[in-house]
């Protein structure tokens, strides 16, 4: 971000908390903005891929010649990557507007920062006359400002445990949060094979369009998908499913073709991407180290792993790390990397009892530096929080001479 969009943000939303609110302010203002909808909406939540799911949908939209506006989060590089017109991230200039003339909104001085980001994105998308909007909610469902519209189409790609602090303790408990997207007689279509007792019941009460892998028998192009990218787990099951079945509930009908092309071609940036020899991946809950290391075991058997570490300070990192035990000697930990990273003491702390050899890196430059010498036939992973993989990418970038921006990632491989 330039210094005048970095300077704005900084002085008029940073210092607003984070806290989950009730929607009624929210709506409020989202009302009084008198919104034109697009064709379709579809909102998109789940523990684990949803933001690549997101991506995928906006794709296949764009090979379509449709108009899309997508909105995700968290963001890799900067703010500007949460807010993007098919494909392409919101401009600094733009974005700095429509944040003003939120801010400058009416009753918008209750609103939290992400409730702030969420209406500047809506507002814009309106101004666009867009034919889709893909939105993906940030955390839960009953209480993101997503949840605020009408969708078309609900999506619930996975649930497991994560931000439990805010969800709830049991995979029930967070299903609860998530099932408040479904609407009354529109799709609901969830990726996991077994599909929480929460959702059933929500699904059954509005009575939802339930789709899930159970109660709907998969066509053969789809078992087919599913088989062939179970060979290198690049994008997971539950993932797929979720991309066929909108595919066919979207009034846009996107072809068996283009789900194939869009799903091999379609780099998902901090999610399994392989550069050279590093892998960066953003896995920061069981579930998704857990996919991890399935991805690790059918790609790199017989490589050696160096482990690069930081993870957020909500997370566990001994939850997160054991499960490399008896898979990876030492573990090299990032201290002073992200002012939202676990400092490099308490995951020592946290992770005394572990079988591992740690050894503290006290800058991403000394991280990077390690990669850089790596040899080739070694396999870097870099893991634990988009915020670690994001400052990996800046290294990344600025090495090669390419500006911060999304779709100079796409340079890179």
């Amino acid at each position: 971000m330039p210094d005048k969009l970095s300077k704005w943000i900084e002085e008029n939303l940073l210092n607003l908390n984070y806290k989950r609110k009730s929607l009624d302010r929210y709506k409020k203002v989202l009302s009084s903005l008198n919104l034109k909808y697009p064709e379709e909406i579809i909102l998109i939540g789940g523990t684990n891929g949803k933001g690549s799911l997101s991506e995928l949908v906006t794709e296949l939209a764009r090979q379509s010649n449709l108009s899309v506006g997508t909105f995700t989060s968290p963001h890799l590089l900067n703010f500007n990557e949460r807010i993007k017109i098919d494909g392409e991230e919101i401009s600094d200039e733009i974005f700095l507007k429509f944040l003003k003339k939120i801010k400058n909104l009416k009753d918008s001085d209750d609103l939290n920062f992400y409730q702030i980001i969420s209406l500047a994105a809506l507002y814009y998308f309106n101004k666009l006359n867009l034919n889709l909007w893909v939105l993906e909610i940030g955390m839960g469902g009953r209480l993101d400002p997503m949840n605020s519209l009408e969708p078309d189409i609900s999506v619930i790609t996975k649930v497991a445990l994560d931000h439990q602090e805010f969800l709830g303790d049991t995979i029930e408990d967070i299903a609860a949060e998530k099932a408040e997207i479904a609407r009354s007689e529109k799709p609901l279509i969830v990726g996991s094979k077994k599909v929480p007792n929460a959702i059933l019941d929500k699904a059954s009460k509005i009575n939802s369009i339930l789709i899930s892998q159970r109660n709907n028998k998969k066509s053969n192009f789809l078992k087919n998908l599913l088989k062939h990218f179970s060979q290198s787990k690049a994008i997971s099951e539950e993932v797929l499913f979720c991309l066929y079945q909108i595919s066919k509930r979207s009034k846009f009908k996107f072809s068996d073709e283009l789900i194939l092309k869009v799903s091999e071609n379609t780099k998902l940036h901090g999610r399994l991407s392989l550069i050279g020899n590093t892998l960066i991946d953003s896995a920061h809950n069981e579930d998704s180290i857990k996919n991890l290391i399935d991805y690790i075991h059918l790609n790199f058997k017989n490589k050696k792993l160096n482990l690069f570490f930081s993870c957020s300070e909500q997370k566990d990192p001994h939850k997160l790390l054991k499960p490399f035990e008896g898979l990876i000697d030492k573990i090299f930990l990032g201290g002073n990397i992200h002012d939202r990273l676990m400092p490099l003491d308490k995951v020592l702390l946290k992770t005394s009892d572990l079988n591992f050899n740690f050894i503290k890196m006290d800058s991403i430059q000394e991280i990077y530096n390690s990669v850089k010498i790596s040899k080739p036939n070694e396999i870097n992973l870099i893991i634990g929080s988009f915020y670690f993989s994001g400052e990996f990418f800046k290294f990344l970038l600025n090495d090669k001479g390419l500006p911060l921006s999304i779709s100079s990632l796409n340079k890179l491989y």
